[in-house]
C-alpha cells in the first residue's frame, strides 16, 4: 500500500525531510517497508523540491507502526507543520498526538488495506488466534 506523507507549505521542504529522515531512522519503518522522496503530487504536477514522502508499507510494518512513528516524531517536534497524509486518493491532516489523530491514522490505513471504499474492516475478517 503506498502512504504519501505532505507537510503544509509553510516549511514543507524541511518538515517533510525531517519526518523523511525521522522514518528512515525507524528500524520498523527501515526494514519493513520501502520510503522514498518525490517533488511531484498526486496529480503529477510538480510542487517544487522535495515535499512528498512515498512510504510503501509491507506486510509487517502496520498501520499501528506508522501511527506510533508519527506519534514519536511529533512529540519531538510539537511545532511541526501539519501533515497530511494519503492513501488510496483520501487525505487526512495530522497536527499534534493526541489519541484521536492516531485512531485517524489507524483507521485510514486499515481501510486502504481492505479496499478503497470507506467500509471499515470488520473484526471478524481479523485472523484467529493460534
Amino acid at each position: 500500500m503506498l502512504v504519501q506523507l505532505r507537510a503544509e507549505p509553510d516549511d514543507g521542504v524541511l518538515t517533510t525531510l525531517d519526518l523523511y529522515t525521522w522514518l528512515r531512522r525507524d528500524p520498523d519503518g527501515r526494514d519493513h517497508s520501502r520510503l522514498s522522496l518525490d517533488a511531484s503530487g498526486p496529480s503529477g504536477e510538480t510542487m517544487g523540491a522535495v515535499e512528498v514522502v512515498n512510504l510503501v508499507l509491507g506486510q509487517t510494518f502496520t498501520a499501528l507502526n506508522l501511527a506510533l512513528s508519527y506519534a514519536n516524531w511529533r512529540v519531538a517536534r510539537p511545532t511541526a507543520s501539519a501533515i497530511s497524509l494519503t492513501v488510496d486518493g483520501r487525505s487526512i491532516a495530522l497536527q499534534g498526538v493526541s489519541e484521536e489523530t492516531l485512531s485517524r491514522i489507524v483507521e485510514l490505513l486499515a481501510t486502504g488495506e481492505t479496499d478503497a471504499s470507506d467500509e471499515s474492516p470488520r473484526d471478524d475478517d481479523a485472523p484467529e488466534p493460534v
